[in-house]
């Protein structure tokens, strides 16, 4: 039985990725590791979409549903902040749909409370990040999302270009449309738990250019905990989570660009942990625990190359690598223990026997 490499890297390399990306977006002012700028300066790149570059209003605004202040909507307090400015959220139940068109930071309150919870009326979206400039910068951390049952809404959260950060937060799904869907633009996704969406995840950028990163997240009870979907041009990295509990396969990915997977947790899925499909490519899946899903550990049932290295792949329900006859991955250093389908016979399993 062959060993890997301790989980301890995947920690390290969550942090390393996440770092490059701050790295890359530094300037001599940030907003949450992005920049921004002043309302007013004279660059002609601004985030702004309402007009004016040069308008003006409060860098910082505080929402509070039951509070005496004037603002009692966080979308009221967009429409007012200033060009790369902060809203505070205080505690309390917010029963709207949030449009984002702007550099913005939303902050939810950290203090002892009942938390932000921001709840979509039914066919809304809880947030939709859609600046007209690409440039746009948005940040919300602290908030708990909630998408009505079977909403018919695109996603809860819908994310269609710019840079966009989601961390430290909640999305709950309606359970039939995926609870984060990602069409364009650089996102990154950093502890959050994402749970009840027929995709935890579902990544959809038809750029080449386009970047995803979702970093030490907990992705629960979907249907499917990420999906990459078929023609996705992106580079996605999947590093540090935990994706377990759910419906289907804890991960899938069809599309065209690269797709990393570091370090993850992905148990006690319904279907296979992962399955690198139909047009994946340069794809790296490395030092991840993939045990206890009911069908493969590893699924490639079409062309892909890359490499299988230093897994913990045990207990799984089927094989604990499906590998289609003719492909070549590197499959190397893999711990691979107690999996189902690998006692089985090709004979047997044609008959459908294990």
């Amino acid at each position: 039985m062959k060993r890997m490499m301790k989980s301890q890297f995947a920690p390290m390399a969550a942090g390393l990725l996440a770092a490059s990306l701050v790295a890359t977006s530094a300037a001599a002012q940030s907003l949450g590791g992005f920049p921004i700028r002043e309302p007013g300066g004279s660059s002609s790149s601004s985030g702004s979409t309402g007009g004016s570059s040069n308008k003006k209003g409060p860098m910082q605004i505080i929402v509070d549903a039951n509070g005496p202040g004037p603002y009692k909507t966080i979308s009221g307090a967009l429409n007012d902040v200033a060009e790369g400015g902060v809203v505070y959220v205080m505690h309390g139940v917010y029963n709207e749909s949030i449009s984002l068109d702007k550099s913005v930071f939303i902050q939810g309150d950290r203090g002892p409370g009942s938390g932000v919870e921001i709840s979509a009326p039914m066919n809304a979206p809880c947030l939709k990040f859609s600046p007209k400039d690409g440039t746009a910068h948005a940040v919300v951390a602290n908030v708990h999302f909630a998408a009505k049952i079977n909403s018919g809404a695109d996603a809860c959260i819908d994310v269609h270009q710019g840079v966009f950060t989601l961390k430290e937060s909640d999305v709950l799904g309606s359970g039939v449309r995926p609870a984060v869907k990602i069409n364009g633009g650089t996102v990154m996704l950093e502890k959050n738990r994402i749970s009840a969406g027929s995709e935890g995840v579902f990544v959809a950028q038809q750029h080449s250019l386009s970047q995803s990163f979702i970093i030490d997240n907990k992705i629960l009870q979907n249907k499917v905990g990420v999906d990459i979907a078929n023609g996705t041009r992106a580079d996605v990295v999947i590093a540090g989570n935990e994706i377990f509990d759910n419906l289907d396969s804890g991960v899938k990915s069809s599309g065209y660009g690269s797709t990393s997977l570091i370090g993850n947790k992905i148990r006690n899925n319904k279907g296979s942990g992962v399955i690198l499909d139909k047009y994946a490519k340069l794809s790296l899946v490395r030092y991840n625990e993939i045990a206890k899903n009911s069908r493969d550990g590893v699924s490639i049932p079409f062309g892909v190359n890359g490499f299988i290295e230093d897994n913990e792949i045990v207990g799984n329900g089927g094989l604990s690598i499906y590998l289609r006859e003719g492909l070549e991955p590197k499959i190397t250093n893999n711990t691979i223990d107690n999996n189902a389908g690998d006692r089985c016979s090709k004979k047997d399993r044609r008959k459908g026997r294990c």
